[in-house]
């Protein structure tokens, strides 16, 4: 979902997640590119690409994991928070904590659109309760749209990792290959403005009441598992 970033997920923010990188891409250093509101922007070379990978960290208090996944769940509620998304939805589920997702990005003119399917996979550490999300582009599951630009290159990861305060850390990372050169201005607003709006609508819209009952059968919250051990 990123450029989105979807994805997610930048609207073209397809994220990606580390466990998906190499190791020599492990080792590059994470760039400060702007701090602000409690949000963190970060970049970072990607060795053998010549686009950066990015990195969008905050902190969010009272917030359950299952609320935090299931926004990223409804699809359809990309273009609410997604910088760029335009339009998203859940085209096959494969499991519980397994599908394909489309997602539509609108790109400012000369720029043709681009959109992307993303094979997403959501895990749960079962000793820190730490969720990821790891979605990586697929092909061949679906005919290309006229008029937009198919990404085939792009990884995007979510986490949320629950602290000692009761806070959650969340993080969104990405890395694409948009498919063809963007213009200088584009690349920097994708790499750093993208990221940080759709990280601030993100944590604004999680409060929607719609996702604050959320029950999901994959993910486990800190106050389930100190229950379960009385």
């Amino acid at each position: 979902m990123i450029l989105r970033s979807c994805l997610a997920n930048l609207s073209l923010i397809v994220a990606f997640s580390a466990s998906a990188m190499t190791q020599a891409a492990a080792e590059q250093v994470w760039e400060l590119r702007r701090d602000r509101d409690g949000i963190q922007v970060h970049t970072r070379s990607v060795p053998g690409s010549p686009y950066d990978a990015v990195r969008t960290t905050t902190k969010l208090d009272s917030v359950r994991l299952s609320a935090l996944v299931a926004l990223i769940e409804d699809a359809e509620a990309c273009p609410d928070w997604a910088d760029r998304c335009a339009e998203s939805y859940l085209l096959e589920r494969l499991s519980d904590t397994e599908s394909l997702v489309y997602t539509h990005n609108d790109m400012p003119f000369p720029v043709k659109d681009r959109d992307v399917l993303a094979h997403v996979t959501w895990t749960q550490d079962a000793q820190t309760l730490a969720v990821a999300m790891n979605s990586v582009a697929t092909v061949d599951r679906m005919d290309e749209v006229s008029g937009r630009l198919r990404l085939k290159k792009a990884m995007a990861s979510w986490h949320f990792t629950p602290l000692a305060d009761g806070s959650v850390s969340i993080s969104n990372a990405a890395h694409i290959d948009p498919g063809s050169p963007l213009p200088g201005w584009l690349t920097n607003r994708l790499l750093i403005e993208a990221p940080f709006e759709t990280m601030k609508a993100f944590v604004a819209e999680v409060r929607n009441p719609k996702y604050q009952d959320a029950q999901l059968s994959f993910v486990q919250e800190p106050g389930q598992l100190m229950n379960s051990a009385e």
